[in-house]
Formats: structure tokens, sequence, C-alpha cells
């Protein structure tokens, strides 16, 4: 664990501590910090912020940071904070990793905002990201192979975490005509094989592409690269 803490014995000054707050937020690119990881990490008690400051609330605000979510967040907030947890570790995150240090919101909020299993979230999270329906998302994550079919070098769904990794590369817009939900809120963005899986094209990474509703029911089944 990297050490926050500020080697001295004599008394802090307020620029200190602020700064030693700042540089721990900054680690782990978090909006909010709790006191108890701060004190922790940095050797910092909470009884000395609170004889500077006041209180945690006013020490945080000093800094520029959040001293917590509100009662009601949006739920844009808790899915810009799932965004950045799924970047962190590069793939689709589980419900016990939503903690601090690496989530600054609890699992029991997105529990008492949705309402809902975390897959489930999950699934509204990309639909969030692409403007595709759930219900597509959640059809596509789950395809089945044909008992006819030949073995294949890869499944035909597309796992949540693929379908984010594809959306991020092509920048959540269409690759062939450039829309995108962050302009036009009635853009659906589908992951599309770019070799059908009808025609024997495998469901991976290369293969696959974001393309708005429009262009993928031009598209269809061809091959047009």
């Amino acid at each position: 664990m990297a050490d926050y803490s500020i080697k001295r014995f004599s008394a802090y000054s307020n620029a200190e501590l602020r700064g030693a707050l700042r540089k721990f937020a900054a680690s782990k690119n978090a909006a909010h910090v709790s006191s108890r990881a701060f004190s922790e990490a940095t050797g910092i008690a909470e009884a000395t912020v609170i004889n500077h400051f006041g209180s945690w609330r006013e020490f945080c605000a000093q800094a520029g940071l959040a001293p917590r979510y509100q009662r009601t967040v949006s739920h844009q907030i808790l899915f810009e904070n799932l965004e950045r947890v799924w970047q962190q570790l590069g793939r689709q995150p589980r419900a016990k990793e939503m903690k601090q240090p690496l989530s600054s919101i609890s699992i029991s909020r997105y529990q008492k905002a949705f309402n809902e299993p975390w897959y489930r979230l999950c699934l509204q999270f990309l639909s969030w990201k692409s403007g595709a329906p759930v219900s597509e998302i959640e059809r596509e994550a789950a395809a089945a192979p044909s008992s006819t079919q030949k073995p294949r070098g890869s499944r035909r769904e597309v796992t949540l975490s693929l379908r984010y990794a594809i959306l991020k590369r092509d920048r959540f817009r269409c690759v062939k005509c450039g829309a995108s939900p962050a302009t036009n809120p009635a853009t659906q963005l589908h992951v599309d094989h770019v070799i059908a899986w009808a025609n024997r094209g495998e469901t991976i990474l290369q293969n696959l592409q974001s393309l708005c509703s429009d262009c993928n029911l031009g598209k269809s089944n061809r091959h047009d690269g």
C-alpha cells in the first residue's frame, strides 16, 4: 500500500492536510474519500482533521472533494461511477467489488436505487451507454448456438464485458456514420459481427463493431467490411 503519511511530528498546517487528502483521492481516482480510509492510509487521525476544520465535511469541501453522496443519487451518477470502476478493472465489476477504494459508491446504494440483481443493473448501464434496449443486449448476451451448427472457435453470444470493450474502442459511436447516443439520444448502438455469424464469422474483438440501428439494419448479413 502506498504511504501517504507526512513524516513529521510538528503540527500540520491546513495546506498540508488538504494536500494529503487530494493526493490520496487522486491515487484512488475517487471524488469521495471516507475519514476511515484516509486515516488508515495516511496515519492522520480524524480528530486532527476536526481540530483544524471543525468537521470532515468542511475538510473535504476545502480540498475540493465531496464528503459523501446525497441520500438520493441520480442514475447517471451511479452509472458514471460504475463506468470508472469498469475501466479501472478492464472488465465487468463484480458486485462485491463495488466498495472503497475502488468504488466511491457502495453496492447497497445501487441496490436501493435499482432494486434489481447486479447483472441486470449492468445490462441497464450498457443500455445507458449504447442507447440499445436492455432486452436486445440481454438476448445477444444469452444467445445459444444451434445444435445443427459445427463447432466454432467462439460462442455466438456477446458478453457484457466484450460489448463494453467494443463500444469503448469505437468511442461509443457508429463506425459507419458516426452517430452517437451522446449527441443524439435517439441513437441505438448495436454490437455487430463484421463477418456475420451465419457466414462463419467469430465473436471476437477483431470481428465486432459498433453500428447504429440504421446502419446495422442496412448491413444485414452481408460482409461489407
